[in-house]
């Protein structure tokens, strides 16, 4: 049984980095070549002018805003419908299985990538084609169905001491595939071409789904799958999957009553969770366009270096440092989450005074703890929540961390444009004192998020009678605030069983 589960944990990582590298190869791929479709789309006639428009600023600028609003299509189409069936597929996972859930994104891939390509042989319809693939990746989930469905897995499959680095290792593997693929996708396009790369995001894709269909165990098991609400039981579990109920299942597991201060302690870590997502998203813009301003006049390859080498450390710092802060430090998940914090607010000072290049690189290295809060939130909430709705919970944070791409955009490109006029880095100093409340709020909640990590919150907020009490209890009243020793039943209670007197027949 042990060697069943080592080898579902080590599957599971293996499926997500699969996924990830895949998923960043055809991101850093299919941007580009929307910018050089529409230059094609508005100089049909003339090639050349798109090979050397960097020798052609006013032309230049022109694609690049009408890229813009195509950039701004694509973002859509990919992120909301993932967004939608991820709320759908939380409250499915929980009763028919994680497997599909898993591989509905890699098959969605598969299908927009051949678009993609079809893309390539028809001139004429080249948006058209490239917009659609947008639209079924978004269709089948994308990051945020295959997010839920492999952090509800390990869920499942580990203890409640282990969850934390088991989640932790899930996620490095994210920042390790969002590596691989960023690197790839440049030695790609820089030695074969645009279809080489796409021929190979097919196949990592496809390796996903192979290894989900074939090696990966289900965890939610068949029999289970006949427990379910009245009003689905007629209903096939494909249908089942697009229940609209489903939605209002998932957002229950937010506001549902529950026991003592439990509710709010899984709002806060809700909330925690989106600001923090949103403010990494942020983050990233803003330093795209700080790098690129004087002092620093950034060349466009040294900023993907420099996203390289921030998910190159906190994948390490996931893979090393925090089982080491779990299991030699024993460091709680609150605790964990505040030494994030810490290091995010020391980053985002530092960056913010940084005046050279070799400062902004170092700033990176000095964030790398922050990679722990995702992972520490995700147990946090898994702990928090009962069995059936891990699902549930993990479809909310990862349709929230679709959702924080678009708001983090949204917000942060807005702040710098408002203060770099001012002071360039005080965009970052902004986002410092938003992590310095996301702090003191951790702080002020520790305690309850301590007791989270040992104990079921289902029965942590219970008023219950517990040994030692000074309390009268069933067994009579207690003395020195002990309970009385019972070493033998006394005859004299009215409760006690006395034997049937002997009799014949």
């Amino acid at each position: 049984m042990f060697a069943v589960c080592s080898f579902n944990f080590l599957m599971v990582d293996l499926i997500f980095f699969l996924y990830k590298t895949g998923e960043s190869m055809l991101d850093a791929t299919i941007r580009p070549y929307i910018v050089r479709t529409v230059c094609r789309e508005v100089f049909p006639a003339n090639e050349t002018t798109c090979i050397n428009l960097d020798s052609y600023p006013v032309l230049e600028d022109y694609v690049q805003s009408v890229s813009a609003s195509y950039l701004i299509y694509y973002r859509i189409l990919v992120n909301i419908p993932a967004v939608i069936l991820g709320l759908l597929c939380g409250t499915y996972s929980d009763r028919y299985g994680r497997k599909i859930p898993i591989m509905l994104p890699s098959l969605g891939s598969v299908f927009a990538v051949l678009l993609y390509m079809c893309s390539l042989v028809t001139p004429d319809a080249r948006m058209v084609l490239i917009l659609a693939g947008a639209g079924i990746q978004g269709m089948f989930g994308k990051s945020s169905v295959i997010t839920m469905g492999v952090n509800s897995i390990i869920t499942d499959m580990s203890d409640r001491e282990e969850r934390t680095q088991r989640l932790g290792k899930l996620l490095a593997m994210n920042f390790f595939g969002l590596f691989a693929g960023s690197l790839l996708s440049g030695l790609f396009q820089d030695l074969l071409d645009v279809n080489a790369t796409f021929v190979f995001v097919v196949l990592l894709h496809a390796s996903t789904v192979l290894c989900t269909v074939i090696f990966l165990r289900e965890t939610i098991e068949h029999p289970n799958k006949k427990v379910d609400f009245e009003h689905d039981r007629k209903k096939s579990e494909c249908l089942a999957m697009f229940n609209p109920a489903n939605i209002k299942d998932a957002l229950y597991v937010l506001c549902k009553p529950r026991k003592g201060n439990a509710r709010i302690v899984i709002i806060l870590l809700f909330l925690v969770s989106l600001a923090n997502q949103t403010c990494k998203v942020g983050e990233m813009d803003i330093t795209l366009l700080f790098v690129t301003r004087s002092p620093f006049n950034w060349p466009k390859s040294w900023y993907g270096y420099l996203l390289s080498l921030d998910y190159a450390v906190m994948g390490i710092c996931l893979f090393i440092f925090l089982p080491f802060l779990t299991s030699v430090c024993k460091f709680s998940d609150g605790g964990i989450i505040l030494v994030g914090i810490s290091c995010k607010i020391v980053r985002l000072v530092w960056a913010g005074v940084s005046g050279q290049t070799w400062m902004v690189f170092v700033s990176v290295i000095i964030g790398a703890f922050a990679g722990m809060i995702t992972s520490a939130i995700r147990s946090l909430l898994s702990k928090a929540v009962n069995e059936d709705e891990a699902g549930k919970i993990f479809s909310l944070l990862a349709c929230a961390e679709t959702a924080s791409k678009l708001i983090g955009v949204l917000i942060f490109i807005n702040l710098y444009s408002a203060t770099a006029f001012f002071y360039p880095g005080l965009s970052y100093l902004i986002v410092g004192a938003l992590y310095l409340i996301m702090f003191s709020l951790i702080g002020i909640f520790f305690k309850e998020f301590k007791e989270i990590g040992s104990e079921d919150l289902t029965m942590l907020f219970k008023e219950q009678q517990t040994y030692g009490s000074s309390k009268k209890t069933v067994f009579g009243e207690t003395k020195n605030g002990r309970l009385p020793i019972v070493d033998e039943l006394n005859e004299n209670d009215p409760g006690y069983a006395a034997p049937l007197p002997a009799g014949t027949p």
